[in-house]
């Protein structure tokens, strides 16, 4: 199971800030803004049983960190929106992603990761709540999308959650790696 720990270690917020200073910089323009550093782990020995997944991972440029036992760990951010909604985007080395989870337990996932594009529709007799839109090229594009497809479930009578705590955001990702796992 992955682990998430948030990160409070002020060299490694710098590396996050430094590898992701574009990409902030978008989101933020967005109407984003930093809200905490997460730090993603498998499990032990993951570095070494996934080596491929780190090789793949270091080409995408993602800040990686091996904590005790030679876990495979990447950092990003998390970043939270302060425009009327309570969204969530997190930056990784394959791109951008946008949560909104709303009080039903339906979870909408907007992306910029092209390995999304294979996810819809789910499989047959699936009983999951976690929708996704189709990728796209630009983080701007996918947070349009997002925003609409948010509008249109909230015209459905859903009501958005506001996320205000790492415990949450990491909740956020669980639903979304069960979902995953479900899939495949």
């Amino acid at each position: 199971m992955t682990r998430y720990e948030e990160i409070l270690d002020a060299e490694l917020q710098a590396r996050v800030n430094a590898r992701y200073r574009v990409e902030l910089a978008a989101i933020e323009a967005l109407g984003f803004r930093r809200f905490v550093y997460v730090l993603e782990s498998l499990g032990p020995l993951s570095a070494v049983v996934q080596f491929p997944l780190v090789i793949m991972m270091r080409n995408a440029k993602e800040v990686l960190s091996l904590p005790f036992p030679l876990r495979l760990a990447t950092a990003y951010p998390i970043l939270i929106s302060h425009r009327g909604t309570a969204s969530i985007a997190n930056c990784m080395g394959l791109g951008t992603k946008f949560y909104s989870s709303f009080t039903d337990g339906t979870l909408l996932i907007s992306s910029t990761l092209s390995s999304h594009a294979d996810l819809d529709p789910l499989p047959f007799g699936s009983q999951s709540k976690v929708l996704r839109n189709r990728p796209y090229t630009t983080a701007e594009e996918a947070w349009d999308s997002h925003r609409e497809r948010c509008a249109e479930l909230e015209t459905q009578g859903k009501t958005i959650r506001k996320i205000n705590s790492f415990s949450e955001a990491v909740e956020v990702s669980r639903i979304e790696e069960a979902d995953l796992r479900s899939r495949f």
